[in-house]
């Protein structure tokens, strides 16, 4: 992504954000979640639904396809035998996963200093941005992993989580500036969305919040990403093709949601079966995007 497209997109990015912030205060939490879901398995799960084009056109030797493919699949199996022998590892893994996930997109173009830090520096920055969200939303976490797994996080797990997060973003930050690496203007920057971030958490449902950050400051812009790796360059007719390209694979996901949701008796959530979904596409889409970027 060229300079003045990234501005922009930052424009819209705080933009939407400071909208669905007055969203979140202006009507009550039936709107929210409705808004978070519609944005959730719209968006959000169309950004993952190229994984097997990308892996395509990373590896263009017949062999080495379908070897990725036999991996992407497995890890897919994987996850759904995880979450049945035990949805609470598979809940931790998820935040795992997804965190450094978050962190590798977010920071991925902006911190090169070796693969150690890279990954410590990406798994912090999402672990502080979850202990964020579940700090301010206690009580639906709570009924949620209840669902779930039947324990939950307690309040103490998530503080520690979120002081010991912030520490080493804090240690990793000052260290990529006094190494001159980073300028400080740029985590200044990072401050104040920090802060933007915490005001949409705060005010926002649990699900709302999430789904704010994981839209607009995570899926579209790995999708702009995307695009530009498939493609060459961002435009509309690129971006349609993207869409077009993705759509078989974001009906098979929504189809296998409805699935769950109506025939598995015990659920009565609607976000636990997003999460199920979720958990079951994030591992080999993180896996696909780390080769991407490598």
């Amino acid at each position: 992504m060229n300079t003045e497209k990234k501005y922009n997109y930052q424009n819209f990015m705080i933009f939407f954000t400071f909208l669905l912030l007055w969203i979140s205060i202006q009507f009550g939490k039936v709107v929210e979640d409705f808004l978070a879901y519609v944005m959730v398995i719209t968006l959000g799960i169309l950004h993952g639904a190229n994984d097997l084009l990308i892996l395509s056109i990373k590896e263009k030797k017949e062999k080495t396809l379908i070897k990725n493919l036999i991996i992407y699949l497995g890890i897919i199996i994987l996850c759904v035998l995880i979450y049945m022998f035990s949805p609470y590892i598979a809940i931790i893994l998820f935040v795992l996963l997804s965190s450094y996930h978050f962190g590798e997109e977010y920071f991925g173009h902006k911190i090169n200093v070796n693969l150690l830090f890279n990954s410590l520096y990406f798994l912090a920055y999402g672990m502080f941005i979850f202990s964020l969200i579940f700090h301010q939303s206690p009580t639906e976490v709570d009924i949620i992993m209840k669902e779930l797994t039947g324990l939950t996080f307690t309040l103490d797990q998530i503080e520690v989580t979120l002081i010991t997060s912030g520490i080493l973003l804090l240690v990793g930050s000052l260290y990529l500036i006094l190494t001159k690496r980073n300028k400080p203007k740029m985590f200044l920057e990072e401050i104040f969305y920090l802060m933007l971030l915490f005001l949409v958490f705060k005010t926002s449902s649990l699900i709302l919040g999430f789904a704010i950050y994981f839209i607009f400051w995570h899926s579209i812009p790995s999708m702009i990403h995307q695009i530009e790796f498939i493609s060459g360059s961002l435009s509309k007719k690129n971006f349609f093709l993207y869409v077009k390209k993705a759509l078989i694979y974001w009906v098979i996901s929504i189809l296998g949601l409805l699935f769950l949701y109506q025939l598995v008796p015990q659920i009565e959530l609607f976000a636990t079966v997003v999460f199920v979904i979720l958990f079951a596409v994030t591992a080999p889409h993180t896996w696909v995007m780390h080769k991407m970027k490598n």
